[in-house]
């Protein structure tokens, strides 16, 4: 699961940073959010609840899931809107991916 979260993950902030809204639930309070259904989001917010939870059993955490989890509970007036957050969080994992 984890590999399929991973792979998964940068095609999904990349639409978001240009502009696709959804994947942090920052509009699941609005009425436009009904509009809003993404399926490639749902699943991975999905993957990363169940990954936390299983890796918590057994006192263990996911840097990377649990980063992308902390992006999802963003929220206020002064929080940057999803495409800038979905770009902060790919520059953060492309760097992660290409360190040797």
């Amino acid at each position: 699961m984890e590999s399929e979260f991973r792979l998964l993950l940068p095609p999904v902030l990349k639409q978001c940073a240009a502009g696709r809204w959804g994947l942090f639930e920052q509009s699941d309070h609005i009425e436009e959010s009904k509009y809003l259904y993404w399926p490639e989001a749902d699943r991975l917010k999905s993957m990363a609840r169940e990954i936390r939870s299983i890796r918590q059993d057994f006192g263990q955490t996911d840097p990377l899931v649990e980063r992308f989890l902390d992006y999802c509970s963003l929220r206020g007036a002064n929080v940057p809107g999803e495409p800038k957050l979905a770009r902060l969080l790919l520059d953060e994992v492309e760097c992660e991916l290409s360190a040797p």
